[in-house]
């Protein structure tokens, strides 16, 4: 199915429930991650089922001071770690891909560098691109539950063999990345953070919490919406606030800058890696990782107001700081604050106006 018909039929609910004739459940035992049900609420994904480690072959990618554009590949294996330019003295960072894209792609790297630039920490690229390069996304999304599992694996490993601390943990995911997040952190308790960037709509949007980034995930969850808008309107992101703390720049879908002609780019989405669509289909709901990447080493704070609805913020009802501020971003965590909040920014870099 191309991805152009999977938005349509999403769109329309045009899959019954049981389409695939009851429950399933695959097991991979042998790579000590369990079973996995498509049972509700575990139904989300319309019956499929995710596929293996060894199709999906996920890779932790490492970049440290030491290493800033020369990644090392990291195992779970603590002889692996060991000869690693990895730390668990240092916070340690995860940055996650949606559909479509790759963990080598240069928006992981940009990042990591800006990361690395603000502070000594390791930082791990997961790239699941053999599991995210799929035309049929419903696969793609069945598949985030073994990648988020692979990734709480992983970082049990690093804490076993390092002693980090899982307070110090903090993942960064970008789309279907962010409910990977939400999977990983389902599994560890005490994850210090965790972020999602326009986190996915499509079959998580409206879904139980089990299924979908949430704040019990982490002991911090922020979220930053930027393409909420309706799925026919090609609408990529989850408009619901599913973290402690949420933030919808310019309201949260149709990002300025970004152009939106639905029946023009409707049918170039049949092939081709996300972010290639960056200044056409995609661009609201990639424009997250400009907004990101520039408020780690920023000084401004992109500060944003709390407000209760986007016709609120439409409304110019949102343009003080009330019961607080709070800063959109890679220092979202700055006080821990709790809501929901609005901001403005500008249609192109340097994006943040306060």
């Amino acid at each position: 199915m191309t991805l152009a018909a999977l938005l349509v039929v999403v769109a329309l609910g045009s899959y019954a429930n049981g389409f695939l004739w009851g429950s399933k459940e695959v097991c991979f035992h042998s790579d000590g991650i369990g079973c996995f049900s498509n049972a509700r609420p575990y139904n989300n994904a319309k019956g499929y089922l995710p596929e293996s480690p060894q199709h999906i072959q996920v890779e932790f990618l490492l970049y440290t001071r030491s290493n800033r554009h020369t990644p090392q590949i990291v195992t779970k294996q603590a002889s692996s770690i060991h000869s690693s330019h990895y730390s668990g003295t240092k916070k340690t960072k995860f940055i996650i891909h949606g559909y479509q894209d790759d963990g080598r792609g240069p928006w992981l790297g940009k990042m990591a560098s800006a990361i690395l630039t603000k502070e000594d920490a390791n930082v791990f690229a997961v790239n699941w691109a053999k599991g995210a390069d799929n035309i049929n996304y419903i696969q793609a999304a069945a598949n985030t539950r073994v990648v988020g599992a692979l990734i709480a694996q992983f970082i049990t490993s690093l804490h076993t063999a390092a002693h980090a601390p899982y307070k110090n943990f903090h993942l960064i995911g970008h789309s279907l990345g962010s409910h990977i997040s939400g999977y990983a952190g389902e599994r560890i308790h005490g994850l210090g953070r965790i972020t999602g960037l326009d986190p996915a709509g499509p079959l998580f949007e409206k879904q139980d919490a089990k299924v979908r980034l949430d704040p019990s995930d982490a002991l911090f969850v922020d979220a930053i919406h930027t393409d909420g808008d309706s799925l026919l309107e090609l609408g990529f992101g989850l408009e619901k606030a599913i973290g402690h703390a949420d933030y919808y720049p310019n309201g949260g879908e149709k990002q300025p800058g970004c152009t939106h002609e639905v029946g023009k780019h409707l049918f170039s989405l049949i092939t081709g890696k996300i972010e290639g669509f960056t200044d056409r289909v995609a661009c609201s709901h990639m424009r997250v990782l400009d907004l990101f990447t520039e408020s780690i080493n920023s000084n401004c704070h992109f500060r944003s107001f709390p407000c209760a609805s986007k016709s609120d913020f439409n409304g110019g009802r949102c343009t003080s700081c009330g019961h607080g501020c709070a800063n959109m971003g890679y220092n979202a965590d700055q006080g821990h604050p709790h809501g929901t909040f609005y901001l403005t920014t500008r249609a192109t870099s340097h994006f943040c106006e306060q």
